[in-house]
């Protein structure tokens, strides 16, 4: 990164949207202070009120943080202290930025935790993060970052590993905080969906560089860079279908084989499941024998059809995953059926298991997780092939050639090791990994979450040619309504365990009736200023 110009305006929301490796989280550190002067470089000049804050001793930028200049993190789990309490972590900058008491200090820490509505304060003031979910650790952080009121926040990513429903929540609450604070916000992003309702100012970033900078309304409207506008283009939208995500002219073949196939769906049943039940016990205390039962799956009757994509979608916790895998035989199901053609899955022997398992294969939300790091790329896509003895050595090389370019990664990459692909390339080797015994069905759990837009555009352009050119059939797991609007069929919205509504993709949008789905609708951030700024008001 080099050469970066850039201003912030006392009361502004400045938002800095890039995939990653652009640069943004870097300018963040340096604005902090947080990186390792002994590997990291940091020239030019920050001025914060006419000074140089670059030229910082310790001692004046353990004062700044907090006090001037706080930051929310992406992920509140690593950044928030295991082994101390939510109060005491929401006290902390109090303490050390003012000369209030203690007991001062703990009341304005329960009167930001109700603010940012923990609830039951009072009781929850005393416990500690791995207690709370990934929104209400964010919370606390949100909490923790406004107690010494600073006047700039900085955000990095700090809903991008949330639910929709979620992340909806947790912008309102930083618009609230904003604006009753009158704070400055720096806000990153690779998102631009994100920033539509809550940024003033957006900057966008590319290999290091500023490519653009403009208000929000006008950058929305006009996007004069070519990767502002692709990034625009890869974001999936809800108020309106469209056939591709981010038209690349490198593959013209590409637009016309990811239109949707509705037409060709045929009433063929090739995944059945009837009043499925699957529970998880686990103590209540190290000393209990008394166990909590969890009712993860309840009751769930589904139907696949051949040559559809159903999308699954729920918010964490409402059962889709602990579906999917059952369905992949990954989970214990306490009663049910799961028939594929017409045999029962959870009846079937070893051998009928391993024939089905052939004929389902399953594509995991985590490319680097499902992946071994100890094989190369090419054994790894080539181990189904290996563990089935379908082919000689000499043909399954030929074979896993063949299936990375199916997937567009490049053949000589097949000796590399997973942790030098992009996340990206390690979800498009699972593809392939998943694709090489030639399944009708694949299940696929969160494929995208963790990607960046572009990525997950690439991600779902490839997902929807292969559906289509192999006749696949698919169920679609994701939290988020409007990605599944662009690759699904039909959509089942799950919620604590049981199918709360099912209709075709088009139905799902113009003519939901369940109170919950409405709410999953109304959670999706809209790439469009003029209505995502009123939903995040509201």
């Amino acid at each position: 990164m080099a050469g970066i110009d850039l201003d912030l305006y006392a009361g502004e929301a400045l938002a800095i949207v890039g995939e990653s490796g652009s640069g943004k989280s870097t300018i963040a550190y340096a604005l902090m202070g947080l990186h390792d002067s002994k590997r990291v470089t940091v020239e030019g000049e920050i001025l914060y009120n006419g000074r140089n804050i670059l030229k910082n001793t310790i001692s004046q930028w353990q004062d700044l943080r907090g006090q001037e200049i706080s930051m929310i993190f992406q992920n509140p789990m690593s950044s928030l202290t295991p082994y101390l309490t939510i109060g005491k972590q929401v006290m902390e900058p109090i303490l050390r930025h003012t000369s209030k008491s203690v007991v001062t200090a703990r009341k304005e820490a329960i009167d930001l935790l109700e603010e940012v509505e923990i609830g039951d304060t009072e009781k929850k003031f005393n416990s500690y993060p791995h207690q709370f979910s990934g929104g209400m650790k964010q919370r606390v952080m949100i909490a923790s970052a406004v107690s010494a009121q600073p006047n700039i926040l900085i955000a990095d990513e700090p809903s991008t590993a949330l639910d929709v429903i979620i992340q909806a929540k947790v912008l309102k609450l930083m618009k609230k905080e904003l604006v009753k604070r009158g704070m400055s916000l720096v806000f990153i992003t690779h998102d631009l969906s994100v920033v539509a309702g809550l940024c003033d100012r957006v900057v966008v970033m590319y290999q290091g560089n500023v490519v653009e900078s403009a208000p929000v309304k006008k950058l929305f409207a006009e996007p004069e860079h070519e990767y502002t506008k692709k990034l625009l283009s890869a974001v999936p939208r809800v108020d309106k279908k469209v056939d591709l995500l981010v038209k690349e002219e490198h593959n013209s073949n590409r637009e016309e084989t990811a239109v949707s196939n509705r037409s060709l769906i045929r009433n063929e049943t090739v995944i059945s499941i009837k009043d499925l039940h699957v529970e998880f016990k686990k103590r209540k205390g190290i000393f209990s024998s008394h166990k909590e039962v969890t009712k993860a799956v309840n009751g769930v009757s589904l139907e696949l059809y051949k040559g559809e994509v159903l999308g699954l979608v729920g918010q964490s916790g409402s059962g889709k995953s602990t579906l999917i895998r059952s369905i992949a035989g990954l989970v214990k199901t306490q009663s049910g059926s799961i028939y594929y053609n017409d045999r029962d899955i959870l009846q079937a022997n070893q051998n009928e298991l391993r024939t089905i398992r052939r004929k389902i294969q399953m594509i995991f939300q985590d490319p680097y997780g499902s992946l071994n790091p100890r094989f190369v790329a090419g054994r790894i896509i080539a181990e189904p092939l290996i563990n089935y003895r379908l082919m000689s050595s000499k043909d399954a090389f030929k074979k896993v050639r063949e299936l990375m370019e199916l997937v567009q990664l490049d053949p000589a990459w097949m000796n590399r090791y997973p942790h030098e692909f992009s996340g990206g390339q390690r979800q498009r080797i699972s593809i392939a990994r998943a694709l090489a015994l030639e399944p009708e069905t694949l299940l696929c759990d969160e494929p995208v979450s963790a990607l960046d837009v572009l990525i997950q555009a690439d991600v779902l352009n490839l997902l929807k040619d292969l559906k289509s050119r192999m006749n696949l059939t698919m169920l679609f797991v994701s939290h988020d309504l409007a990605v599944v609007r662009y690759i699904a069929d039909r959509v089942a919205v799950m919620n604590m365990g049981e199918i709360v509504e099912l209709k075709s993709a088009d139905d799902i949008y113009s003519k939901a009736e369940h109170p919950y789905t409405q709410q999953l609708l109304d959670a999706i951030q809209i790439p469009d200023p003029s209505i995502a700024e009123k939903r995040i008001s509201c």
